[in-house]
């Protein structure tokens, strides 16, 4: 991915070095030209890190923050680490001149500090404006996605959760990208095409207890086109997923309670003295049935558009972003974020608005009608039903957010942010991406949050 921080000409440089020193190998602009232009002259083995040391205020007592729905522990009412702390460190070997061999682990605060694997590369360039990454690298999905938990890169606090915390949960690719870069005197095109599979721990936060579920994903497959002109940087991106497996204990349960009626259901049609046209009827109410085994399944696609502009000390940050599952329960979502700056030395100020809006029809729950035949096999629909209910209600994470914030480049690779974000969903009963666990619940909340971020 393509990153081009410049906001005023000091904290321009320190953005750009925190790019090439943590970013080398994610895609970025300076990471290519150090690959290419600077690569034979690189210090064999290379340690680097980023941190950021974070406090934020929720006010809401009836729902959680988070920045990805992997996160164990959402941010409740009161003040907390959990959102924004984290810790990166990377190590970088070259062996031969071309070749890089790449770690980085990432601990956060959401997480109990447990050490994540985000990169374990293999980088080789193949000349010709050609590099070859083979492993696990960040994830490509987003215009911001490869920078998500570096905090010094972002200008704001934190990409917006509400188009970012279901690809945040996606933080790395297993699998490969090859890059092709093109100079065209003070410009560069980048295309990048990638693919793999990745496997995560979904959690599911609108219960209480929180419940976990194996999340995999097979089949990824996208490609990238980013344009870095000398003050604007243009990104388009497009992924699709084969299979977006979500596996756990409730969706066994799911799975063999619809298995029970819908075999009690083919057993009753077999009854000689029913008409044939309720013979017909029960049977079709059985493949209906089995037409809701697990219901979270998807084969998703994510397009983003995204641009980062400067013009003297303003910036212009704007992505828009379309995510279809092909799955009427988890439902199509189209979203947007916004974020203006104007840079006064070492002060920037910012202001952003963020909105993801579900517009999908509803998932087909006809089946679970009631038979009148039977009042036990009635009752276990109409818990099916009550079940799948609130399955909808919870997976529309539609929502918007308004932030004011203000940086301060305190010192070389080291920034101090404070940020109120504004946060709404549609209504009482659309939890969006909240920890909410009872329904309705008070749909507005502010954010207050402070950080420093450093990379060294």
């Amino acid at each position: 991915m393509l990153i081009q921080l410049q906001g005023h000409r000091r904290p321009a440089a320190a953005w750009a070095l925190a790019g090439l020193s943590l970013l080398a190998g994610a895609s970025c602009q300076a990471a290519e030209d150090a690959a290419e232009g600077r690569e034979s002259r690189a210090a064999p083995l290379r340690f680097s890190g980023f941190a950021t040391l974070g406090l934020t205020h929720n006010d809401n007592a009836t729902a959680g923050v988070f920045t990805s729905f992997s996160q164990l522990k959402p941010v409740q009412q009161g003040w907390s680490a959990n959102m924004d702390t984290v810790l990166g460190l990377q190590l970088e070997w070259q062996p031969l001149s071309g070749t890089t061999f790449q770690l980085q682990g990432v601990a956060r605060a959401g997480e109990d500090m447990q050490p994540r694997l985000r990169i374990a590369a293999l980088r080789q360039q193949l000349g010709q404006g050609l590099s070859l990454n083979l492993g696990r690298m960040r994830s490509p999905l987003f215009f911001d996605s490869s920078i998500a938990e570096i905090g010094y890169a972002n200008l704001t606090v934190r990409p917006a959760p509400a188009i970012y915390a279901l690809t945040n949960s996606v933080a790395s690719l297993d699998g490969a990208d090859l890059h092709w870069r093109l100079n065209l005197g003070d410009a560069s095109l980048l295309a990048q095409v990638f693919g793999g599979r990745y496997d995560y721990t979904h959690r599911f936060n609108n219960f209480s207890p929180a419940l976990s579920a194996d999340a995999s994903l097979r089949g990824l497959l996208g490609f990238s086109l980013s344009a870095n002109l000398q003050d604007l940087t243009l990104r388009v991106s497009r992924t699709g997923i084969d299979r977006y497996v979500l596996r756990s204990e409730q969706v066994s349960q799911i799975n063999s309670g619809l298995e029970q009626i819908g075999g009690a259901l083919q057993q009753m049609a077999q009854n000689p003295q029913l008409p044939p046209g309720l013979q017909a009827g029960l049977l079709a109410k059985a493949q209906g049935l089995d037409a809701l085994r697990n219901p979270f399944d998807n084969q998703p696609t994510y397009t983003s558009l995204g641009l980062d502009g400067n013009w003297q000390q303003w910036r212009l940050l704007a992505e828009l972003t379309w995510m279809d599952p092909r799955n009427h329960l988890v439902g199509r979502g189209t979203g947007y974020s916004l974020t203006l700056a104007r840079s006064f030395g070492d002060f920037t100020p910012y202001l952003s608005l963020a909105q993801l809006k579900r517009s999908s029809a509803k998932l087909d729950i006809s089946a679970l009608a009631p038979t009148g035949l039977s009042p036990q096999i009635d009752a276990g629909l109409a818990q099916l039903k009550q079940g799948f209910d609130r399955a909808q209600q919870f997976a529309d994470i539609s929502s918007r957010s308004v932030s004011l914030g203000l940086r301060w480049d305190w010192r070389e690779n080291m920034a101090i942010k404070t940020q109120l974000d504004l946060v709404s969903t549609p209504n009482a009963n659309t939890p969006g991406p909240l920890a909410v666990p009872v329904l309705p619940f008070d749909n507005k909340l502010q954010l207050f949050s402070v950080t420093l971020d450093l990379v060294f």
